[in-house]
């Protein structure tokens, strides 16, 4: 099994075997025994009491993804000490997140709190910068902010496992903003222009016409966007690796799934088969999406029907 896979799973015991097993590692395991082994977490170069906040999830990572702690249980553990940590006892989830986001602008960082695939984990960064582009969907074109977010302290739970190798690259704000991680893309891309922007346009589309749409719906929809424009026929093996039915809250791995088993009589090592395939599903999907929701009144690219 390829290293990446442990990752992709949330197995850090097993990624440490698979180090140990091949020489290749040799340099990088020492990291990793350090943290989920011996408790020694990362120290950033921000303000003590933010560092303080940060180890909390590190902590959270470790017994997640090393000591095997269910998420639910984990998840109360982080919650109970970020509320020691910044004394609200009896704070919801909405008010404690607005107090750790409080306490990072204070300092002059943007943050992010949240879950990424059903795991929680911090994004800080230092600056944003907005541009816009014109983006082509299925749909029409349009332009759309695209936020350069530059400068991070911390990418939340996929990037602190893999020491920056794999993670998170951006996400859409509810208010349709596109927000890019600038160092996680080549800007001139085809990785930047069509998983990135198509994929993240689609959802903002996806949510103005179909408000009640699920995660793994949106998911599903932008990942067939990226297969109708995208060049490279890997991808699709790409998205297919990622599928997993087990894990309900991750919804790019039960998205992942349904496209495996829609793409599973397409022939697989023709690109202009998984372009064609993918609009045809894409299609179907709205036809689905308005028979199960309602149409919206308005055109997602803001026009009357």
């Amino acid at each position: 099994m390829h290293i990446s896979q442990y990752f992709l799973r949330g197995d850090v015991r097993g990624a440490i075997a698979h180090m140990r097993a091949h020489e290749e590692f040799r340099d990088v395991l020492p990291a990793y025994l350090a943290i989920f082994e011996n408790c020694e977490y990362r120290t950033y170069g921000i303000p003590a009491p933010l560092n303080d906040i940060l180890r909390l999830y590190q902590i959270y990572f470790r017994d997640t993804f090393y000591c095997g702690l269910p998420e639910a249980e984990a998840a109360d553990k982080l919650l109970a000490r970020l509320k020691k940590r910044l004394d609200l006892p009896d704070a919801d989830e909405a008010r404690l997140t607005e107090r750790l986001q409080a306490a990072f602008e204070a300092e002059g960082y943007h943050a992010l709190f949240g879950k990424t695939q059903g795991y929680y984990g911090p994004y800080v960064w230092r600056e944003t910068v907005p541009a816009v582009y014109q983006v082509e969907l299925p749909d029409g074109s349009a332009e759309y902010t695209v936020n350069l977010l530059k400068g991070f302290v911390f990418r939340s739970w996929m990037d602190y496992l893999t020491f920056g190798r794999y993670g998170t690259g951006g996400w859409a704000s509810p208010d349709g903003t596109i927000n890019c991680i600038e160092q996680a893309y080549d800007l001139e891309s085809e990785r930047f222009r069509v998983s990135l922007l198509k994929h993240e346009a689609q959802h903002t589309v996806d949510r103005k016409r179909f408000p009640q749409i699920t995660p793994a719906e949106l998911e599903y929809r932008a990942k067939l966007v990226e297969l109708h424009f995208s060049g490279d026929p890997g991808l699709l093996q790409k998205f297919l690796s990622e599928a997993d039915e087990s894990k309900p809250d991750d919804s790019h791995a039960v998205a992942s799934a349904r496209i495996g088993r829609e793409f599973a009589d397409t022939d697989q090592t023709v690109l202009s088969c998984i372009q064609t395939r993918a609009l045809e599903l894409l299609r179907a999907h709205t036809r689905e999406l308005e028979e199960k929701y309602g149409e919206s009144r308005d055109h997602p690219n803001g026009e009357a029907v």
